[in-house]
């Protein structure tokens, strides 16, 4: 080929190069004007040291500034001392809140025992400290998870639509134990982290297809294509973006959100609008 042709191919390939960079900025542009609120932070020191956590706010906040995440659900982390004092750590670590991006997560206890208030006094505390989901860790803390122990707590979550945390892993027979609780608890509303190394595409399914409140969180929700499958198959609306911080890097799952096959507004149901949704339908 003369030079003239060498120059044409040249400029070819330049122009083609070119429109590919334009195209990935555009894409980048678009993934970057999706808003993140993580439903599944932990906030505080381990009892053991870790190579990366968030002991306080402000590295809370500097964590989420680098990853891009806009508010985060959060929980205690460091659980030693018992889940009273957790809840009133949290409620404590909360007042350093100043730019109120986080919003924070409680864990509940046998009502028998007497370690927590009963009633509208627990709902009402709820609402001073800013705390607007539930959980519990039921397995390490050798209790069982049921009506019996606590119905009370869950309905009063059910007519105030609180959001309900809860992983397999806080079952002592796993996944067996959460079915039989949400079955317990049909019309309350649970977020369900999957917390596995192994894909849990068989067991989420199920509980999204006879539970309407049920929700899948996607920390650990590995499984090719799964998220989009869900998707397509329940609706986005049943997604709520989280990162299982700091266990797993934010940024891990936010990727898998933006490069979702589904179009721009079902992302961002993904990526922050069902999470605002619930929260903002509490009647706390």
């Amino acid at each position: 080929m003369d030079c003239d042709g060498n120059h044409m191919t040249y400029n070819i390939n330049v122009v083609f190069y070119l429109r590919i960079v334009k195209s990935l900025i555009r894409k980048d542009h678009s993934m970057r004007d999706l808003c993140f609120f993580d439903a599944n932070c932990d906030l505080g020191a381990p009892m053991n040291a870790e190579s990366h956590y968030a002991a306080t706010v402000a590295d809370l906040y500097a964590e989420m500034d680098r990853m891009g995440v806009e508010k985060a659900l959060v929980k205690y982390h460091n659980m030693e001392d018992g889940a009273a004092v957790a809840n009133e750590r949290l409620a404590k670590m909360l007042d350093d809140d100043a730019d109120h991006r986080l919003l924070g997560v409680w864990n509940i206890l046998p009502e028998q025992c007497d370690e927590q208030p009963h009633g509208d006094a627990f709902f009402d505390a709820m609402k001073a400290k800013r705390i607007v989901a539930l959980r519990h860790l039921a397995a390490p803390q050798r209790w069982v998870p049921c009506r019996m122990t606590v119905g009370d707590i869950m309905d009063g979550a059910r007519e105030r639509r609180i959001p309900f945390l809860t992983s397999h892993r806080n079952y002592a027979d796993d996944w067996a134990g959460l079915y039989r609780f949400i079955q317990e608890f049909p019309e309350n509303i649970f977020i369900v982290i999957p917390d596995s190394l192994w894909g849990t595409d068989r067991q989420i399914r199920p509980l999204l297809e006879n539970f309407p409140g049920v929700y899948l969180e996607t920390s650990t929700f590995w499984t090719p294509e799964g998220l989009r499958d869900i998707a397509r198959k329940y609706g986005a609306h049943r997604i709520v973006y989280g990162s299982g911080f700091p266990a797993y890097n934010q940024g891990n799952m936010m990727s898998a959100v933006r490069n979702l096959e589904l179009d721009e507004a079902d992302r961002r149901l993904v990526a922050s609008g069902n999470l605002e949704r619930l929260i903002s339908e509490e009647r706390l």
